[in-house]
């Protein structure tokens, strides 16, 4: 309840104050409860013992109410007593303040006195109870809450004040506990972000420590297994160690008398070679003798077929030699009869034409040539122009090319956030609301230079980070990418409920900043969907961080306290203020050069690219048509000069066929002379051939002869040597088989040396070997060895591992590859997120304890309430009848009510009114459609026909509306009717 409100109007006002509080100086005014059985004040006149009457309430001290010239001053106040004598107080103030009370005539100190005045629910200081004449302005000035606190106190119940002040504090309370559970929510909700924004990690973190351990017990498997090998290896190659002494002692006896064979074997076929070596050199003598006779026997029918060849040539030649000679008589006269059809000047005629033709071809083609070199001119000019054209086009697809650069460098640096990228342009069609892609694709950065800036303040985790509009949409997004697809990616919300980024003003203007090198703040510097602007602002303040140049990181120290933080051109400065002390310090660190974000679109260098290429393609058109113009002048120049070279070889065969003609002539009759110096005569050739025929005839005859004995010889010595031959063969077999016998058994004793030495190195070797692995895997499982008692709990862990090396080879190789795929365990992560849960945990069970406490202190004000509220609605309904009659007694009227503020509900009579009010007005043809939304309707309202009511139901148990079935509802309604 808000308190007392008096409703007058002005002039009944001043018509009351001119008759009641004018009455006089010493008229104090009492307002009490008329008849109400409460003890009232009779009298309170302020006294002075032999003096003028004082005012109470204007001295400053006690002692300014005796009178001047007198000692003391005596105050006497008779209060009623309904059930006995008045009480009588009596005060005695002396000139130095102090003062003596009286309650009759006993001696009281002050308290007695207050107790007693409190005990009769008297009020001095309530201007309700007691109003001196100089106190009207401070009763005037009352508000209606003090007006009914005060009128609580006069005339009310002592409990009524007292639950009254009760209900104020339990309401200050309860505002105090809501803001401290709203906090509290706030701050719970924002640790249950932040953890979810790492809960992929930490799962990570906790697998990966998982698989460490388990990559642990693996290797130390691993290394007592090997060992176990080890260990079975060596006591095998023992045994191969007496196994290979035993063959060599073997091989050793059956060696020796191999020796003494193998020297008498070598000796026979020394022997059969000496023999052989004789035999050979006769064969080939004899051999080298027949190849010269056949060689000799050869070229003699060589030369004979030679001779008949050569005749058989001369003879054709003379008859191919008479076809010639007749038939380059038939081309000298041809030829002379085509000179006798020309003359001399017919030549002279024509090489004068062709002089003149060819002069006109050297202009024409100096005219083409200096056209040539003009239209080359332009080319190049237009080819410079093209080039500089396709590197600004270049650049500007460069520059255009952000998304895909930038993409890219996501595709390198994060894999996982690359392919949720590629996958969310494809299922767009899944969410509500749009999903924003990692802030690094979306923000765009106009001077590329700033992007440092940018990037030192925006963490990396929100770089990399999906935005969302919509809470269903972030949850259903993320359980797709991190529980179906297994990506690690980070999601943040940003949506309708958040302020929009174009609240977010700087605290202090660039303006007043710039004396100190700022010149812009991170907000002007990037342009960002809506989303993520207001995020960035709400989260990191880029509205508050300006940025300056060189002076700024001079003048640091100067900045206005109002900058917390702010870059110059190449540092990073935050400045904090000490709670305690109120000392400034400065923490300044280097700005890193940009990752994410170092590819942008230079949009001044953009604009500055498209000029050019406007002024470049203008450039290209004028080339082109002056190219064009230059082109035409040649083509016809070209033609022209065409003409010419087609009248200049015409001049040019004519003049060449008269030439010719004249040069064949001499050609033909040249080559008839040398044909007749070679004529030969068929008879005289023929004789000689047959002459030479038959002396090459009778040598033939005598080599043969000669062949026939060569060759008997030569068989002769062929079987002798073949025998021979076959002997030594014999005895070569013997000796290179008793040889490899001997080289085997040599071999093989070697073999078996080597490998008794061979197999004492490796035993060596896997001694130490055992030792070793013995020691490494004893210091896996921490100095516990398997005849420790403590090694059965490696035991127990080893026996369901694998049983082979390859086995936990190929165990540990997938373990290890796990556990990289994890990447770097990030423990302070790790730690804030379990600081940062049990945060949670407390917060929630505060959050619950508070909201018990709240439910408590709702269901005591309700209480309080209930014993408050109906006595002093009562009350101020007794108030207001004798005001009312007070009033009209001057004439007047005047009313005092109860403001019920916003507390009070519709009661049910007003509720049904209300009804019936909307059920008439919209029973009217002409009334527009009403609807009435409730929680609850009052029983036995009047409904009618054109009224429908519609009941929503909702709750853990309704059923889903995809799940009704129409007709079911319908056929349950009719038999539930029926019934």
């Amino acid at each position: 309840m808000d308190g007392i409100i008096v409703r007058i109007t002005l002039e009944d006002f001043m018509t009351f104050r001119k008759v009641v509080f004018n009455a006089g100086p010493n008229l104090n005014l009492i307002i009490g409860p008329n008849g109400s059985g409460k003890s009232t004040i009779v009298c309170a006149m302020v006294l002075g013992l032999g003096g003028k009457p004082k005012l109470l309430g204007r001295a400053v001290a006690p002692n300014s109410y005796i009178r001047t010239g007198c000692r003391a001053a005596r105050i006497e106040t008779e209060l009623k007593n309904s059930g006995g004598n008045n009480y009588v107080i009596t005060r005695t103030i002396t000139e130095d303040g102090k003062s003596l009370w009286l309650l009759g005539s006993a001696t009281a100190t002050q308290k007695q006195i207050e107790d007693l005045v409190s005990k009769l629910n008297i009020q001095v200081d309530n201007l309700c109870q007691f109003l001196p004449q100089d106190k009207v302005a401070d009763f005037s000035k009352m508000n209606p809450q003090l007006l009914l606190e005060n009128t609580e106190k006069c005339i009310g119940p002592a409990e009524m004040f007292e639950h009254h002040m009760q209900l104020k504090d339990l309401h200050k309370q309860q505002v105090e506990l809501e803001q401290n559970l709203k906090a509290m929510s706030e701050r719970l909700q924002s640790e249950e972000q932040r953890n979810s924004r790492i809960q992929v990690e930490v799962a990570n973190i906790s697998e990966k420590r998982t698989l460490l351990h388990m990559l642990e017990n693996l290797k130390q498997k691993r290394a007592w297994l090997a060992f176990d090998v080890k260990r079975s290896k060596l006591e095998e190659m023992k045994a191969d160690k007496n196994n290979a002494v035993k063959d060599l002692a073997m091989c050793e006896k059956r060696y020796e008398p191999m020796e003494g064979i193998l020297l008498a074997t070598k000796a026979k076929v020394k022997e059969l070679e000496c023999s052989l070596g004789t035999v050979n050199a006769d064969t080939s003598r004899k051999l080298t003798a027949l190849k010269e006779m056949q060689e000799s026997i050869e070229q003699t029918e060589d030369l004979i077929k030679d001779n008949i060849r050569e005749c058989e040539r001369r003879i054709q030649a003379e008859e191919t030699r008479r076809n010639e000679v007749h038939s380059l008589f038939q081309q000298i006269n041809n030829l002379q009869n085509i000179l006798k059809g020309s003359n001399k000047e017919s030549v002279n005629v024509l090489n004068a034409e062709l002089d003149s033709v060819r002069k006109q071809l050297n202009e024409k083609a100096d005219e083409i040539n200096g056209l040539s070199h003009e239209r080359e001119k332009h080319r190049d000019g237009l080819e410079n122009i093209v080039h500089e054209i396709k590197i600004h086009e270049k650049d500007q697809e460069k520059i255009l090319d952000v998304a895909n650069q930038r993409l890219e460098l996501l595709r390198l640096k994060q894999k996982d956030t690359y392919d949720a990228v590629l996958w969310l342009r494809e299922n767009r069609n899944q969410f509500h609301h749009h999903i924003y892609e990692p802030m690094m694709l979306e923000i765009n950065i106009a001077n590329p230079s700033n992007a440092k800036y940018v990037e030192n303040v925006i963490s990396k985790r929100d770089l990399l980070a999906f935005t969302c509009e919509d809470k269903k949409d972030m949850n259903n997004f993320v359980n797709i990418l991190r529980d179906q697809k297994n990506l690690k990616v980070n999601v943040l919300h940003s949506g309708s409920e958040h302020p929009s980024s174009s609240t977010f003003k700087p605290n202090v203007a660039i303006d007043n900043l710039r004396q100190f090198g700022f010149h812009t703040y991170l907000m002007d510097m990037i342009s960002a969907p809506e989303a993520i602007m207001k995020y960035l602002c709400r989260m990191y303040q880029i509205q508050n961080i300006p940025v300056g140049d060189a002076r700024t990181f001079t003048l640091f120290d100067k900045v206005p306290a109002s900058v917390q933080c702010f870059f110059s051109e190449n540092h990073f400065i935050v400045v904090r203020m000490s709670k305690y002390s109120g000392e400034k310090s400065t923490q300044t660190c280097d700005v890193p050069a940009p990752v994410y974000l170092a590819i942008s679109k230079n949009v001044e260098l953009l604009q500055k690219i498209q000029a050019r290429l406007s002024s470049l393609n203008t450039d290209k058109q004028e080339k082109m048509k002056a190219l064009e113009h230059v082109q035409r002048q040649i083509y016809s120049a070209e033609q022209k000069m065409e003409e010419l070279r087609s009248k200049k070889h015409s001049l040019m065969e004519r003049l060449e066929q008269l030439r010719t003609v004249q040069a064949r002539l001499g050609a033909k009759q040249k080559q008839l002379q040398n044909l007749e110096q070679d004529k030969v005569d068929p008879v005289l050739e023929r004789a000689r051939c047959r002459k030479d025929t038959q002396r090459l005839v009778f040598k033939l005859t005598e080599q043969n002869m000669q062949l026939v004995e060569i060759l008997k010889q030569y068989e002769e010595s062929l079987i002798k040597n073949q025998i021979l031959r076959l002997e030594l063969e014999n005895t070569r077999e013997q000796s290179i088989k008793k040889e490899n016998e001997s080289r085997q058994l040599r071999q093989k004793c070697s073999d078996a040396k080597a490998m008794v030495l061979n197999i004492e190195e490796k035993l060596r070797e896997t001694r130490t070997e055992v030792k070793r692995l013995f020691q490494e895997a004893k210091a896996t499982t921490g100095g516990v060895g398997p005849l420790d008692a403590a090694f059965e709990q490696f035991s127990r862990v080893f026996h369901v591992l694998g049983d082979t090396e390859e086995e936990l080879d190929r165990e540990i190789q997938d373990t290890q590859a796990k556990a990289d795929c994890l990447g770097e365990a990030d423990e302070t992560v790790m730690r804030e997120y379990k600081i940062r849960k049990a945060d949670i945990a407390s917060l929630t069970a505060s959050i619950q304890a508070k909201e018990i406490e709240c439910e408590k202190l709702k269901e005591k004000m309700a209480e309080t309430e209930g014993m408050w509220l109906p006595p002093l609605k009562k009350l101020v309904s007794q108030i207001n009848k004798k005001y009312g009659e007070c009033f009209a007694r001057l004439g007047c009227v005047g009313e005092v009510a109860l403001l019920t503020g916003q507390n009070e509900g519709m009661d049910a009579d007003n509720e049904r009114m209300i009804f019936e009010l909307l059920l008439t007005t919209s029973r009217r043809n002409d009334s527009a459609q009403y609807f009435l939304l409730t929680p609850k309707l009052l029983p036995s309202l009047f409904y009618d026909d054109i009224m429908k009511v519609h009941c929503i139901y909702n709750g853990p148990g309704a059923l889903c509306s995809d799940n009704w079935n129409l007709s079911d509802i319908i056929a349950r309604r009719k038999r539930l009717k029926q019934q």
